[in-house]
């Protein structure tokens, strides 16, 4: 019972179409995990295996960002039409660059396909969001979504962890075991995909069963309408935009804090990139889904940005201690990635599934609105690194954690000040009494008519 509590293994108050979707839904993440996991290893692959050059390496996360891009349309396309093509096609595609992938031994073709595939991938989050949306009731959602994401890192832990020792003790022959293993997630991925287009939701409603025409136009309003039509939503994005910024432009620097300050080899670096917060997401993740069903999304994000942010600031203490004791220094640091690993999952849970629900009217908007959230993604992911590239020639890489740090505190901050203006408002407290007024004004006018 104690070890139960302690992982946040609750029973899931689901029932009917929601039980089985969450069925399909966790084998969806599972075996995403499982793939996501020997992904994660792809730029160590290509250094290690491929003998990558520095140069060659900043290519994925550019060609990932123009699935981010696209997300903008795709969200208002799919708006009044069925969701899941608009995730399962991109999914396959993401697969086959796995699969594409390993076919390469050159490092720079290598990597372009598997930057083109993280393309494939962030390009799914708008229909995957609405579908999960669909599929659960507002009051056990972040339960069921945290509780998916919860095995997800568990497996994901494992699988990185698999992916690299086995490159580590067959050593006389890395391109076979590389194409193997990349052979590996791409077929994890199909059938991760292949789950998920199991997941039923109703949607016999929608225009595209009329065969509506696609106008540019007017889908170009539409895309724009999140951002100039709702200032609920333009705080939110906001906010985001300011943790994410932050974020990105000190992410680049922690393996360098971690090797040259901290003078950390290839197992303590990935203990404390990965496996330390991984385990933390693990135990914590479950908790924070219930909690986010029974709590205004704000206040979640408040101590969740704080969480993080304490991390780079931590670490940055880190670096100096440990011009004067290892051991202190690597003491500090783990502590910075438990309160990292601590919020990582619950982040995850806001960020890309359930946090625009708070925002989003139900139905066709859900799409929308996240397409022009992912979009925002694709713009972090251009300016805040080559912002912090710019800051890096003039601060140390000490500073640049504080920075960081400092800037996801003020993001933090703006949550909590968020959380206590809508405090007032009943209908905006959980994100179940935000979606309730929709269900009542339907009601409403079913009987009125």
């Amino acid at each position: 019972m104690i070890l139960r509590r302690l992982i946040g293994f609750r029973p899931l108050e689901l029932v009917g179409t929601a039980r089985r979707s969450f069925r399909y839904h966790l084998a969806f993440a599972v075996l995403d995990g499982a793939s996501a996991g020997i992904l994660s290893n792809t730029g160590l692959m290509a250094v290690k295996g491929f003998a990558a050059e520095d140069w060659q390496l900043g290519i994925r996360l550019p060609l990932s960002s123009f699935g981010m891009f696209a997300a903008l349309l795709l969200g208002s396309w799919m708006a009044d039409r069925r969701k899941m093509p608009f995730v399962v096609v991109p999914g396959f595609a993401f697969a086959t660059c796995s699969l594409v992938a390993a076919s390469f031994v050159e490092p720079l073709w290598f990597l372009v396909a598997i930057g083109v595939g993280s393309a494939f991938e962030v390009a799914v989050r708008p229909g995957q969001t609405a579908i999960v949306r669909l599929a659960y009731p507002a009051t056990h959602r972040g339960a069921a979504v945290g509780e998916t994401r919860r095995w997800a890192s568990l497996i994901f832990l494992i699988s990185i962890l698999a992916s690299a020792f086995t490159l580590r003790w067959i050593a006389n022959d890395t391109v076979a075991v590389i194409r193997v293993q990349l052979y590996l997630a791409g077929v994890l991925s199909l059938g991760s995909f292949l789950c998920f287009r199991k997941i039923r939701v109703n949607e016999a409603n929608l225009a595209d069963l009329a065969k509506t025409h696609f106008d540019f136009r007017s889908q170009l309003i539409k895309m724009s309408a999140p951002l100039t039509r709702d200032a609920r939503f333009r705080g939110y994005a906001f906010s985001c935009f300011l943790f994410g910024f932050f974020n990105l432009m000190y992410v680049p620097y922690f393996e360098a804090v971690l090797v040259h300050d901290l003078g950390l080899g290839y197992v303590g670096s990935a203990t404390l990139l990965h496996v330390v917060p991984s385990v933390l997401a693990y135990l914590t993740t479950g908790h924070f889904g219930h909690w986010i069903d029974r709590t205004n999304p704000w206040i979640a994000w408040g101590w969740i940005r704080f969480g993080w942010g304490l991390d780079p600031l931590i670490l940055c203490a880190a670096s100096t201690v440990a011009a004067t004791t290892s051991f202190g220094g690597i003491a500090l640091a783990i502590i910075g990635r438990v309160c990292r690993g601590t919020t990582m999952g619950a982040s995850w849970l806001l960020w890309w599934m359930v946090g625009i629900n708070h925002f989003a009217p139900p139905g066709a908007e859900t799409g929308r609105y996240m397409g022009v959230f992912t979009f925002m993604n694709g713009t972090l992911r251009f300016v805040a690194p080559m912002v912090g590239g710019w800051l890096i020639y003039y601060f140390s890489r000490g500073d640049m954690l504080a920075i960081g740090g400092a800037g996801v505190l003020a993001s933090a901050a703006h949550s909590f000040w968020a959380g206590a203006r809508e405090k007032a408002r009943p209908e905006l407290a959980t994100m179940a009494d935000f979606e309730s007024q929709f269900s009542e004004s339907r009601s409403g006018r079913r009987s009125s008519n």
